[in-house]
């Protein structure tokens, strides 16, 4: 009986003892919602009610647990016990934060970071444009048509792996040079510096050229092979006339020097005169041949002939020139004229003096005696021996008294052994034999036999 009295009276002190704890932490959870009610955002406030009332309740099952019996029917009575007495403050603790869970959401979505723009076009990283397309850049090189990097319209760019290129490039063959400091676009009829400091000309489609080009009212020419503009130089164009390059690059007109000779070229058509006879830029007239070197020494020109000087070239005018033993004389026009034949062939004879006699010689190398007067006189094959020259005029034998510059022979009539030039004073120059050289002779010393006028 007493046992009895004391397990119920145990029982309902074990049912107080729950119902006291379960209270004890509703009020602890309401002073705590109350206290986060006072220091945080209001949004935020249920989350820990919620939190800590479920803890409470946790803590409640945790007591009952820890008081009940083994038997299975005590311990279903106690359960139900616990599930009631707290019920009020627990469910009314938990009902709200299940409503307040939507906004609590809404509000964490709104504090988020925003997600990066998508990228399109031209973008500036690091100092360095890459197009973009959507997020997205291509990669390899391109040479392509997008819209201008300072937004104008569009323009050609060459991109590697979507980031922009500047200088001189090269695409499918060709070179382009694309400009830095104009928003990297291509240039275009241009003559601009690269990279590296060199000047290229760039055409209307924006390739390099080569070859003669036009800048600028004057003439260049770019390497077909390093595309550089090429100084101080004397090229072929592409279509094969020959032009002379100064030190700035550009095109040379007039009297020009190169490899040790002098070119034209004309000031209209910057092309290499030849087989002309052309006034310089300071005024001098030259002439100039097969090749375009001008030419020096006596030269026929259009019907006339006319001397330039071997050291300078210039035409020489008002002034006696001797060439080849013939004296010509160069009028105000420079047209040269022969003052006196016989006197030039003599002249043109007693320049070969000192020449060693060689047989059968016709050419200042070495003479025979009818060779020095073929050359002398510039007679054919028909009189290149003493007996044909013999036949050009009548036979005289006043020898001592025969005028300069007519044919001394030594002989028969029909068969002399030797010629000589009279000087008309009874002497002569001749090549007298094998070992001696051209030189002087005297009639009172070998007397000729009789002598023909020329």
């Amino acid at each position: 009986m007493d046992t009895k009295k004391h397990y119920k009276l145990y029982k309902d002190g074990k049912k107080w003892c729950v119902m006291t704890l379960a209270v004890v932490a509703s009020v602890i959870g309401l002073a705590t919602t109350a206290n986060a009610d006072e220091t945080t955002d209001t949004m935020t406030s249920p989350v820990q009610t919620t939190q800590v009332a479920e803890s409470s309740a946790a803590d409640s099952v945790a007591a009952q647990s820890a008081f009940t019996d083994e038997n299975a029917a005590s311990q279903a009575v106690d359960t139900t016990v616990v599930s009631e007495a707290p019920a009020t403050s627990t469910v009314s603790a938990t009902a709200q934060p299940v409503q307040m869970a939507a906004p609590v959401a809404a509000n964490v979505a709104a504090v988020q970071p925003k997600s990066s723009e998508i990228k399109n076009g031209w973008v500036n990283e690091n100092n360095t444009w890459t197009y973009y397309t959507d997020n997205q850049v291509k990669s390899g090189r391109d040479y392509t048509y997008l819209p201008t990097i300072n937004g104008e319209g569009k323009s050609w760019y060459l991109v590697d792996n979507g980031v922009v290129q500047s200088g001189v490039q090269k695409w499918a063959g060709s070179y382009y040079n694309f400009d830095a400091n104009n928003n990297y676009q291509r240039i275009e009829n241009n003559y601009a510096k690269s990279q590296w400091g060199s000047y290229y000309l760039s055409g209307s489609d924006g390739r390099i050229q080569s070859g003669v080009q036009q800048w600028a009212g004057s003439y260049y020419y770019f390497d077909p092979s390093t595309y550089l503009r090429v100084d101080n130089d004397y090229r072929q164009s592409q279509w094969g006339s020959w032009y002379l390059f100064g030190n700035d690059g550009r095109i040379q007109t007039g009297v020009q020097k190169w490899a040790g000779s002098y070119y034209y070229f004309d000031p209209n058509t910057y092309l290499r005169v030849d087989n002309d006879y052309r006034q310089s830029q300071w005024g001098d007239w030259y002439l100039f041949g097969n090749d375009g070197r001008i030419l020096s020494g006596l030269q026929q020109w259009a019907g006339n002939y006319y001397y330039f000087d071997p050291s300078t070239f210039k035409k020489v005018i008002n002034q006696d020139v001797t060439v080849n033993g013939t004296k010509y004389h160069l009028d105000n026009n420079g047209v040269a004229k022969v003052v006196s034949n016989v006197d030039a062939k003599v002249d043109k004879a007693l320049s070969q003096r000192g020449v060693p006699y060689v047989w059968g010689g016709n050419t200042p190398a070495g003479f025979d005696c009818s060779g020095l007067v073929q050359w002398a006189y510039g007679l054919g094959s028909s009189y290149r021996t003493t007996y044909q020259q013999a036949t050009l005029g009548a036979h005289k034998r006043d020898v001592m008294n025969a005028p300069k510059g007519s044919l001394l022979f030594f002989g028969s009539d029909s068969a002399p052994y030797h010629v000589a030039i009279s000087l008309g004073d009874g002497t002569y120059v001749h090549a007298p034999e094998p070992g001696d050289v051209v030189k002087i002779g005297y009639s009172r010393y070998f007397t000729p036999s009789f002598y023909i006028n020329m």
